[in-house]
């Protein structure tokens, strides 16, 4: 008879840095979405790391850790440069509460779609 093991991961339907108790979960999301994009924007023009390296203005290594996912390497703002850099359409919504009352009461939310 075989011994059942025991999980030791969770699956998360949210956002896995809210779950890992991480600050601004949100914002750490919405960045990742962006890199995320990027890198399958870059395996899609099926160029070389040094090609795409060219293009963004940037060293063959700071590519190899966007591929790699290296999250902590890019910023918000940075990841949305390269994004048009790669001819995408990046737009930035920003929605007003619904009344004064709400401004401090709740906080706001960030997406990336």
């Amino acid at each position: 008879m075989a011994k059942s093991k025991k999980k030791d991961y969770q699956v998360t339907e949210g956002n896995i840095f809210a779950d890992l108790g991480l600050d601004q979960p949100e914002e750490l999301l919405a960045r990742s979405k962006l890199l995320i994009k990027v890198c399958k924007l870059i395996k899609s023009t099926k160029r070389t790391q040094k090609e795409i390296a060219g293009e963004l203005g940037i060293t063959q290594s700071k590519v190899s850790l966007l591929m790699k996912g290296r999250l902590s390497a890019f910023s918000t703002e940075t990841l949305m440069h390269y994004l048009s850099l790669l001819g995408c359409h990046v737009d930035i919504r920003v929605r007003k509460p619904k009344s004064t009352s709400e401004i401090l009461k709740r906080k706001g939310h960030i997406a990336v779609h």
